[in-house]
């Protein structure tokens, strides 16, 4: 009997926490939501279980967005990272990677800014950038398309995104880029 209360209680606990988190969150900006924002963080940010209002009207987004990454190594070579774009993928692999899209249009705003280097640090990783060629720099940007013009269904695919850059980094060893 007092192992299924010892359960009750930690699950309520977990989903008392969890409700918490979410709606301090979500609330507009004051005094309170200032306060817990940081306790929050760290369980919200890492899982992508944040909220945004960015798709509802007054001013939904507009535009798409490609997170890319540029590595330079030190030898002169660079390479291209492209962040895996859920809309390329079938079904069955879209299910586990529904929130990639997520963090990579919120990567910009100032409150993920932590997360930029991750997502670096991440491109280095996956370009299996050699030890010898340390250092490296990493340019993390945004590939922009603006919407159609209003009337019509496609965008001009003649028309080249805009580059938009986030963010710079520089590992000086392959030691910095796989710590944990």
């Amino acid at each position: 009997m007092r192992r299924w209360t010892a359960w009750k209680l930690a699950v309520s606990a977990f989903v008392l926490f969890h409700m918490t988190a979410t709606l301090v969150w979500v609330v507009p900006d004051s005094a309170v939501k200032a306060t817990m924002f940081p306790w929050f963080r760290s369980y919200m940010i890492p899982l992508a279980l944040w909220q945004a209002w960015g798709m509802f009207a007054p001013e939904p987004v507009q535009t798409s967005y490609t997170l890319e990454a540029e590595v330079s190594d030190a030898k002169g070579i660079s390479r291209i990272y492209e962040f895996p774009k859920v809309a390329d993928l079938p079904w069955w692999e879209k299910m586990p990677k529904f929130r990639y899209p997520k963090l990579a249009a919120n990567l910009a705003v100032d409150e993920f800014k932590p997360l930029r280097e991750v997502a670096a640090r991440h491109a280095v990783r996956s370009l299996s950038v050699e030890p010898k060629s340390f250092p490296v720099t990493v340019q993390l940007y945004y590939q922009v398309v603006k919407p159609p013009p209003f009337g019509t269904s496609q965008v001009d695919r003649m028309t080249p995104p805009t580059i938009e850059t986030m963010a710079a980094f520089q590992f000086d060893s392959w030691d910095e880029v796989h710590r944990r």
